[in-house]
């Protein structure tokens, strides 16, 4: 399960800058105090922790790269899933008809059928 990134903590976008960073820090301690919102000291732990990451530069800079390499390493093992998924796909049922696919034996045997009673049946027509 992937965590949530520290900007999503703080609600707010990754090109935020320090002051934006200290406003919503701000505005979600207040609501989130022990002594406004009661027992909720796990949620404000983690504020606090987003907010000494995010105004840290050098932090926030290694956050960011984190961010990028878990994000890289989810597209990969997308692309991966997808890759295996494509040849179910072809095999569904439901699948779309592929323009590339060769002639089967059932669609041969009945091409084949059809042109021999055409061909005797012009014999039969024609004289022969």
């Amino acid at each position: 399960m992937r965590q949530r990134s520290f900007y999503q903590v703080l609600g707010i976008a990754p090109s935020a800058s320090s002051a934006e960073v200290r406003a919503a820090y701000a505005r979600l301690v207040k609501r989130h105090h022990p002594d406004i919102a009661g027992e909720l000291p796990e949620r404000l732990r983690t504020i606090q922790q987003a907010y000494r990451c995010l105004s840290d530069p050098a932090a926030r800079a290694e956050h960011d790269r984190a961010l990028a390499e878990e994000e890289h390493r989810h597209m990969a093992r997308q692309f991966a899933l997808q890759r295996r998924l494509r040849g179910y796909d072809r095999r569904h049922p439901h699948a779309p008809p592929r323009r590339d696919r060769r002639w089967g034996w059932r669609p041969a045997l009945a091409t084949a059928i059809g042109l021999a009673l055409a061909v005797r049946l012009s014999i039969g027509l024609f004289g022969g």
